[in-house]
C-alpha cells in the first residue's frame, strides 16, 4: 500500500502538531512531494531542529531506520515509498493572504534510497538537506 498526498499530509499533522508543526497543505508538483507548515518558532528561518523533526517523520513514513529514531508511532510506518519532498516554512499569522514564506528545504529522492541502502551515513543525508535549507 502506498500513502496518498492526503494521507501523508494527515498523519503528518497529527504526529507533527504536538511538536508546534503544522502543516497547512501536502500536495504534488513538478514531481515532488510539496509540504507547508507553520510554526511560531520560525523567525527569521528554519531552526535545523525543525528540520531533523520533520525529517524523522518522513524516514519512518518510508520504514527507514536510523540511529536516531525515536520511536515515533506513525501509523502505516514503511507505507510511504519515499520521493523528492520540498518543505516551505510559514510565519504563524491568523490569514493566509498575510502569510509570509520563511524558509525552504528540500531532500531528493536519491537521498533517502541511499540512506536506506547504506550509502550514506545518517550524518551525510543530514547534511545534505541542510545544505539546501534557505
Amino acid at each position: 500500500m502506498t500513502l496518498t498526498e492526503d494521507d501523508v499530509g494527515a498523519i503528518l499533522e497529527s504526529e507533527l502538531a504536538a511538536d508546534g508543526l503544522y502543516i497547512t497543505h501536502c500536495e504534488h508538483h513538478d514531481g515532488a512531494l510539496h509540504v507547508g507548515y507553520e510554526s511560531p518558532g520560525v523567525n527569521r528561518q528554519i531552526p535545523q531542529s525543525q528540520v531533523g523533526t520533520i525529517l524523522r517523520a518522513f524516514l519512518a513514513l518510508a520504514g527507514i531506520e536510523t540511529e536516531s529514531s525515536d520511536g515515533l508511532s506513525i501509523p502505516d510506518a514503511g507505507g510511504w515509498d519515499p520521493e523528492a519532498v520540498e518543505v516551505w516554512a510559514f510565519d504563524n499569522v491568523d490569514s493566509e493572504d498575510d502569510r509570509e514564506t520563511k524558509g525552504h528545504f528540500e531532500v531528493h529522492e536519491g537521498w533517502f534510497h541511499a540512506l536506506e541502502a547504506g550509502h550514506i551515513s545518517e550524518t551525510d543525508f543530514s547534511t545534505l538537506v541542510l545544505s539546501t535549507l534557505e
